[in-house]
């Protein structure tokens, strides 16, 4: 387990804002934090803009599209040495990779994250587990992988920026980046939000209103779940107020999610019936 479950209050507005919402939750709930969330995205996706200093343009940043996976805490690229960024790194190893989520809401209210340092040609005794490594993240490869011309590419993470959505930002300590651990839920979120927003509004509502501040909520929505428990937008009457409740015990899979959960309705069912 990471060492580094600090307790992030997710939903701070940004510094400098006059006024701010009372939270409708203990903001001492647990959560992930910034390292686990921002390797938690890092490992989950598999696309990225890298930034290399351009050589033909000397100076300017070039920024190209690769495929990547988290190796030892750093990305690594199968790169061919054709490509403009190759060349770039061989003039210049400094580079940068952005790391961001996509989906249909505001842009600027996803998740995205930065990683900086120096990126250079990955040492020959690690290019076989890197071979395997990144050809489980990218099957395709296999059909090129070995052609002479492409090299494995490691970018040494020295800094890193995470930028959670509005008012959830830092920046990293490369150890707490490297200590940290991806959220064994992340693969299968998605799956236990969509079942959660489908199958149970009721109890979420339930657990809005006796688990919560939020006691007029009338309507609920799952927005995220993670080893430690799983956030809501209530609706209530000043309108939809974030929520997150904590699970009693970590969960790692999908059938101990759902045991943590069981067991928030019942606490909350146990509540409404006092």
């Amino acid at each position: 387990m990471s060492e580094n479950k600090d307790k992030i209050p997710r939903h701070q507005l940004p510094k400098g804002s006059r006024t701010q919402q009372e939270l409708l939750y203990d903001p001492e709930v647990a959560t992930s934090s910034h390292a686990e969330q921002a390797l938690t995205l890092a490992t989950m996706k598999g696309t990225a803009t890298l930034c290399t200093i351009s050589a033909k343009n000397e100076g300017y940043p070039y920024g190209s599209f690769v495929t990547y996976v988290i190796y030892n805490g750093n990305p690594i690229f199968l790169i061919s040495g054709l490509a403009e960024h190759t060349k770039n790194l061989i003039n210049s190893s400094k580079a940068s990779l952005l790391v961001a989520e996509g989906g249909d809401e505001n842009p600027l209210a996803l998740g995205r994250v930065t990683l900086v340092g120096d990126c250079t040609k990955l040492p020959e005794e690690e290019r076989a587990d890197a071979k395997t490594k990144f050809i489980s993240k990218h099957p395709g490869a296999a059909h090129y992988v070995d052609f002479g011309d492409f090299h494995f590419y490691v970018l040494e993470v020295e800094e890193i920026r995470y930028i959670g959505g509005f008012g959830r930002m830092s920046w990293i300590d490369r150890s707490a980046w490297l200590s940290a651990l991806p959220d064994p839920l992340a693969p299968h979120a998605n799956d236990i939000i969509a079942h959660m927003n489908e199958d149970h509004e009721d109890a979420m509502i339930i657990c809005c209103k006796e688990l919560s501040k939020a006691t007029d909520t009338s309507e609920a929505v799952m927005t995220g779940i993670d080893r430690y428990g799983f956030e809501m937008s209530a609706m209530t009457e000043q309108g939809p107020r974030p929520i997150r409740l904590a699970f009693e015990n970590e969960a790692t899979t999908p059938d101990e999610a759902r045991i943590e959960i069981v067991a928030l309705v019942k606490q909350a069912r146990k509540s409404q019936s006092e």
